[in-house]
């Protein structure tokens, strides 16, 4: 019978330095599962109830043990106790760098290393479908801007992702948006002035055009999933239009004439191979 060994994990981001996000005493499955399959994969990961952005990763340490982390805080505060102080090291910590440092040997490449590599052939052509054909269109309440975006998409020979017209299959609203984004590598979030307000002590008076809050949630998703350089905000914008404050400093491309072109762009500049010359005939946007 082989003897046990515990993994343990740490984490430092480029965003918040000052917090080790620690998970010990994983065994080897729990350690593939739910942390290298998703940093092999570029795939966010989750520890200690929070979401953390592979790309986002500053320091990851693997250590491994033949024992368990109680058994290893047990004796560091046994040996602080025999000599009289106490270490200012957290016992999560003390026990995450204890044992073999075998980081090295798991983790062979930056973020999504094994995505690019896999040698599965209808994982590759998948991923090439989806790179060259499937784009996810968030929308608020304006479907003459949707319909717009989504005629330009297909004229581009391109494949609008619109969530409404796709099967529920008993899923929940976020349950679907996982599903059917799964394949796609480009967004675009139509911000539109549906929705109005503004802080409660402040109603009605300084009450501002807003994009419906679905939108914003779901836009913070893609950038989360894709990246910000995958994501494109097209924006119809009034007098008081108000943008979230987080998103402050990000272009969008304003819903007005040659905003075709301005997203033809931003696919090409994404990877996608389309033509502009398809949109210069018959294209008829019915933006002002």
């Amino acid at each position: 019978m082989s003897e046990e060994e515990y993994y343990h994990i740490l984490i430092i981001t480029h965003s918040n330095p000052g917090v080790k996000q620690i998970q010990l005493d994983l065994s080897k499955e729990q350690l593939n599962e739910r942390f290298l399959r998703f940093y092999e994969n570029g795939n966010n990961i989750f520890i200690n109830g929070k979401q953390i952005g592979t790309n986002d990763i500053d320091i990851i340490k693997i250590n491994r043990t033949k024992e368990n982390s109680s058994i290893l805080i047990s004796r560091k505060k046994a040996k602080e106790k025999s000599l009289g102080f106490c270490s200012f090291v957290s016992d999560e910590w003390h026990a995450s760098s204890e044992g073999e440092d075998i980081t090295n040997d798991l983790i062979l490449g930056p973020p999504g290393y094994k995505k690019s590599d896999s040698t599965n052939e209808y994982c590759k052509e998948k991923k090439n479908v989806s790179k060259n054909k499937k784009v996810f269109i968030v929308h608020g309440h304006d479907k003459e801007m949707k319909q717009a975006v989504a005629r330009v998409l297909e004229k581009l020979d391109l494949e609008p992702i619109i969530l409404h017209e796709e099967p529920n299959k008993g899923r929940t609203v976020i349950e679907k948006v996982e599903d059917c984004s799964e394949d796609t590598q480009f967004a675009i979030v139509l911000l539109s002035p549906d929705d109005r307000g503004c802080k409660v002590n402040n109603f009605p008076k300084s009450a501002k055009l807003r994009a419906r809050q679905n939108v914003i949630l779901e836009m913070g998703y893609f950038i989360g999933k894709l990246g910000r350089n995958n994501v494109l905000g097209i924006v119809k914008e009034e007098n008081d239009f108000e943008r979230p404050s987080d998103i402050f400093g990000i272009l969008f491309t304003p819903f007005k004439t040659g905003w075709e072109l301005e997203m033809v762009k931003e696919l090409q500049s994404c990877g996608y191979n389309v033509d502009a010359n398809k949109l210069l005939k018959g294209v008829n946007s019915k933006a002002k």
